[in-house]
Order: structure tokens, then C-alpha cells, then sequence
């Protein structure tokens, strides 16, 4: 259902007051893969970013080709970051400002939730475990792994996700598309934001009762209006992303038989 809302961008609120909130900036390097750079505000010096340092805004962190990293706030808020990326934090706040690139987003519930926006399109998302990704054309596309999400336009209109939906946001920030579902249980095992770090993301039984969930509706026949896997990848990092064809590559995995790991590096 689409609802108005007195807001100009969307705001994440976990059911906790804002000043109970602990700001991403405390949030501290966990795990960094290949290149990631720190790029300061005041002078545009570049500077390698290093495990375990507080990220301080504003200053940016950017990411580079093949490359993810992992930052943990002290409540324990996950922000894993994709491959040639560039985001910072608001300061002082729990704003996620994606300039390019993709970001998935957990927070835990009773932590004070997030957002995460793009330029002035006013884009973001709400809920507890999401990804956001910058389509080439500037477009703004948000999917929902579990949990619920809300997303709000600058314009007052707004729309809930559920897992398994994804929606993607005009580059003005003005008009949402149709809203898609994709299949968890397929897409959810090649995200690099999800399954490329060392350490399993901490949402992950979530994540899992959210795609046998899903896997009912479909074995039950409630569930037939799925988008294409290209469609659901597109403009995501994920395993094989050198590779023309992953229709073959995907079309193996078998949906009743979810297996979430981390890969090797």
C-alpha cells in the first residue's frame, strides 16, 4: 500500500527514540578485501582504510574494483560496502550517504535502524537487513532480505517492502517502478555483500527463515510472479560477476536446498 508522509527522504526508525542511538560514525573497520581508501574532507587526502580504525565523517570511503569491506557500529549495526563504491556518514547521525555503488545495511532490532540516501533523490530505505545500489542511469534500487522495509520518496509517497521485494527509485527521486519479487533462496546465495567475508553476517537466520518462508508460498502455488534472476542481479556484486552467462550458473542451485557461507577469500 502507498501512504503519504510528511518526510523528504525515508527515515529508519526501529521503535526507539533517536537520541537512544548510537551514530555510524563509531562505526570501526572489521573487514576490508582488496582496496578500500579513506578520502578526507578537509583535503582530499587519499590514505589506505585499515582494520579495526574508527571511520570518522565526513570523510569518504571509497572502494575499488573487486573489492568490499565490512564496518560495525558498537550496537553492533552491520554496513557492508561493494566493490567501486564511494559513501560516507552523515555526521553525528545514522545516515548512510551513497554517492555510488552498493551498500547492504543491518541493524539490529532496538539499535535505532538507518538510512541510507543518494545525493538530493531523498531515496532511502527502512528495516532490518536491506541492500541499496546505484543503477548506472542513477537510479536507485532496494531490496529487501528480511524484515520489512519502508521506502519513501521526496515527494511524501511511500511504499512497504516485504522480504523477497525490491523496487527501484528514478534518478529524480520522484517515481517508484513496479513493485518486483525475487527469490531469495536463489538470489541470496551469490551476494557478495552477503556470502564474500570471512565472518557470516549475524542477520543470516533471519535471512534463512525468510527464504523457507518465501520457498512455502512458492511450493503452495501463492507465489508465481517472480522477476527474472538477471533482472534481480542487475547492478549487484555478485559470485561468477565475470562471467556473460549466469543464467546456466544459477539456474543449477537448487531453491529447497539453502546453504549460507561465507566464501574464501
Amino acid at each position: 500500500m502507498i501512504k503519504r508522509f510528511l518526510l523528504a527522504g525515508i527515515v529508519v526508525c526501529m521503535g526507539v527514540p533517536a537520541f537512544s542511538s548510537i551514530s555510524l560514525t563509531e562505526s570501526t573497520f572489521t573487514e576490508i578485501i582488496r582496496v578500500a581508501n579513506v578520502v578526507t574532507a578537509a583535503d582530499k587526502a587519499v590514505a589506505p582504510a585499515r582494520k579495526n580504525e574508527v571511520f570518522k565523517a565526513p570523510d569518504l570511503v571509497r572502494t575499488g574494483t573487486a573489492s568490499r569491506i565490512e564496518m560495525t557500529a558498537p550496537d553492533k549495526t552491520i554496513t557492508r560496502v561493494g566493490a567501486d563504491t564511494v559513501f560516507t556518514f552523515a555526521p553525528g547521525g545514522r545516515d548512510i550517504l551513497l554517492e555510488r555503488g552498493s551498500v547492504l545495511f543491518h541493524s539490529p532490532a532496538g539499535a535505532g535502524g538507518g538510512a541510507i540516501k543518494n545525493h538530493g533523490t531523498a531515496a532511502a530505505v527502512l528495516g532490518t537487513t536491506e541492500i541499496g545500489v546505484i543503477l548506472p542511469d542513477g537510479s536507485f534500487k532496494i531490496l529487501d532480505l528480511e524484515g520489512k522495509v519502508r521506502v519513501t520518496l521526496k515527494n511524501g509517497l511511500s511504499i512497504d517492502l516485504k522480504a523477497g521485494q525490491m523496487i527501484i527509485v528514478s534518478p529524480d527521486g520522484n517515481t517508484f517502478s513496479p513493485l518486483m519479487t525475487f527469490n531469495l533462496g536463489k538470489l541470496v546465495p551469490h551476494l557478495l555483500l552477503v556470502v564474500g567475508f570471512s565472518e557470516p553476517l549475524s542477520s543470516l537466520p533471519l535471512i534463512d527463515a525468510a527464504i523457507q518462508e518465501q520457498n512455502q508460498e512458492i511450493a503452495d502455488g501463492k507465489l508465481t510472479d517472480l522477476v527474472s534472476l538477471q533482472t534481480a542481479f542487475f547492478g549487484l556484486d555478485v559470485i561468477n560477476r565475470n562471467t556473460d552467462d549466469l543464467s546456466g550458473f544459477l539456474n543449477s542451485f537448487d531453491q529447497t536446498t539453502v546453504r549460507i557461507s561465507p566464501v574464501q577469500n
